[in-house]
């Protein structure tokens, strides 16, 4: 845990000053390759003050697996809510670096422009990168929605400060909605197309689900390395 001395020692005001600068570079409409070939899922674990980014890029017609890819690294900034981008976005950023297959959107498991500063991990990673970018999140951060989706595939618009951020979507039955948001050059229209053509019958659309899978299994194999080494 870390102190109020730590957390003011990183600067908060001038991450917040950069976060307005990214929020006023967020492209909301779509700038994406089509047909679309391919979309990556970018997910999250963290151990021991390390970090695993996972990346699961499927194929957009068939849903195939066409690469998966991880990378561990040292965490450099702690949990501060509503800071998330300067705690995630680097490993992302550096693990983009290394695939082999360049997806034509990105799918991670942050807000996009559903955020209090309207700069979520998901529009600080597309904006660095120039690159189409959604956000899904389980849990709302900001914003107001009137009612909730009832059947699968429905949604609401969520809305903050007088203008629609994202989508309160009812990804599967018996399950509390997902949030969608646009992160940088797509429309909110065609992130929840593309998050719901990636349904299959989880909570999560499928890269995303699987990125957070597989980030797991290197997380607990990195857990029972290090608890083995010392026995």
């Amino acid at each position: 845990m870390y102190t109020k001395e730590e957390i003011k020692g990183y600067g908060l005001e001038k991450l917040r000053e950069l976060q307005r600068k990214i929020a006023a570079r967020v492209v909301t409409e779509d700038s994406i390759r089509k047909p679309l070939r391919t979309v990556a899922g970018l997910d999250l674990a963290y151990l021991n003050g390390e970090a695993v980014a996972a990346a699961v890029t499927m194929d957009y017609d068939t849903l195939r697996v066409v690469e998966e890819k991880t990378l561990v690294r040292k965490v450099s900034f702690p949990y501060i809510p509503t800071f998330l981008c300067f705690r995630e976005g680097p490993p992302i950023i550096r693990l983009m670096g290394e695939l082999k297959v360049d997806p034509d959107v990105l799918m991670i498991n942050a807000h996009g422009v559903a955020h209090p500063l309207f700069c979520g991990c998901a529009s600080y990673v597309g904006v660095l990168l120039d690159k189409p970018t959604i956000g899904v999140a389980g849990s709302k951060l900001c914003g107001e929605h009137e009612g909730k989706p009832e059947k699968v595939g429905e949604w609401t618009p969520l809305t903050y400060e007088g203008e629609i951020v994202g989508a309160v979507l009812l990804s599967k039955r018996h399950c509390k909605p997902i949030f969608v948001s646009v992160g940088h050059k797509i429309s909110l229209n065609s992130a929840v197309e593309i998050v719901k053509h990636f349904l299959v019958s989880h909570k999560f659309p499928e890269p995303l689900r699987l990125a957070h899978v597989l980030a797991n299994k290197v997380k607990r194999s990195l857990k029972t390395r290090c608890e083995t080494k010392h026995r």
